[in-house]
């Protein structure tokens, strides 16, 4: 029997391992899969509370890289890693995500001599110095097997010498989890919970560093969700210690009632509420990929994005950290001026399904 070990490096990628295993389970008498948590967020546990209400497969193994430096996290990952990977001793490695922790199981298998599969390859922002694109650059270079969701990232592989052979179109596995909770999505009473009605309203959720912890930043958030909190309700969902930061400060205070602030919910809610929502305004990468698939208009308040295909079919909006531009686009999206999006190829809930195939046939 074949032995297979994912890792994970966040809650997110966390779903799509999810339904990579659920499509092992077709293989179970040939392929033990075993998934490993490899958490390097100062906040990851916090992060997991939010998917309390999703079917997680067990996680064997956990690995916490702790505080400190990209080196210094790094470094401990690795050691933590090989200590599984002696233990396991599995025949393939397949990581999911651009995290420092990501780049540290892929190093540590590679020198160790196991085969590794990439989730989501080739994808680039072209931000040279941004830690995660160097880590996505380097875990495709130790890759064996490269999985991509989009045409860009196999065109980004190709021009960086990959072989052609080891390049698989099998589009994205968040979809594969977005399919496996449609139900459940369309069921949920998150509306009612915030008492939004029919009413239309804006889901605002910002959860990056340089967003929440620059005053500067924070405060201009703060002043577009006033103004437009005048036009429309608002839902703004932020982590829980900046959510409690604007509380401490009496920012909340400073917001009109149809501002309905509050920290993190559980990811079928958050579903819902971005299904429904006019538009969604976030500097979160995952969400672009989201709200694509469920058809929702989107403004990612950000430079760059390594998801080029949210921006060239779906219905995603980069406005750079512009804040004017992405409250006028908001303002043009709730007066009727939509950016027309479509589902990318391959984007169809079979994702996970194709991934495994390729593997089971390499590993034959």
């Amino acid at each position: 029997m074949k032995k297979v070990i994912s890792f994970a490096a966040t809650p997110q990628n966390l779903l799509k391992i999810t339904a990579i295993d659920k499509a092992f389970k077709k293989y179970r008498k040939e392929v033990k899969h075993i998934i490993c948590h490899a958490g390097n967020e100062e906040d990851e546990r916090a992060s997991l509370s939010s998917f309390t209400d999703l079917d997680f497969p067990r996680t064997s193994h956990y690995i916490s890289a702790g505080f400190g430096s990209h080196a210094a996290q790094t470094a401990k990952t690795m050691l933590d890693v090989e200590k599984v990977l002696l233990d396991e001793n599995p025949d393939l490695v397949i990581l999911s995500g651009h995290q420092d922790a990501t780049l540290a199981c892929g190093i540590t298998a590679s020198k160790m001599h196991i085969s590794i599969a990439h989730i989501d390859a080739g994808l680039r922002s072209f931000e040279k110095y941004n830690p995660e694109e160097i880590n996505r650059i380097l875990t495709d270079v130790l890759c064996e097997y490269h999985f991509v969701s989009e045409h860009s990232a196999m065109k980004n592989l190709r021009d960086e010498g990959e072989n052609s052979d080891k390049i698989f179109f099998t589009g994205n596995t968040l979809v594969d989890v977005l399919e496996m909770y449609w139900s459940d999505m369309e069921e949920s009473d998150v509306a009612e919970k915030f008492k939004l009605g029919d009413e239309s309203y804006i889901l605002a959720t910002f959860h990056h560093k340089e967003n929440l912890e620059k005053r500067q930043n924070l405060s201009e958030i703060t002043e577009m969700i006033k103004r437009l909190g005048k036009e429309c309700r608002i839902v703004w969902l932020l982590p829980e210690y900046a959510h409690k930061k604007l509380i401490k400060k009496g920012l909340d205070k400073e917001l009109s009632p149809d501002v309905l602030l509050s920290g993190p919910i559980p990811y079928i809610d958050f579903l819902a509420l971005m299904y429904n929502a006019e538009v969604v305004i976030t500097d979160s990468e995952g969400i672009q990929e989201e709200t694509t698939y469920l058809g929702a208009q989107c403004i990612t308040v950000r430079k760059y994005t390594e998801r080029i295909v949210t921006l060239d079919v779906g219905t995603n909006q980069l406005v750079g950290f512009d804040f004017e531009k992405a409250e006028k686009a908001a303002e043009d999206i709730l007066k009727g001026t939509l950016k027309p999006g479509r589902i990318p190829e391959m984007w169809d809930g079979k994702a996970a399904k194709r991934i495994v195939e390729v593997l089971i046939d390499e590993m034959e």
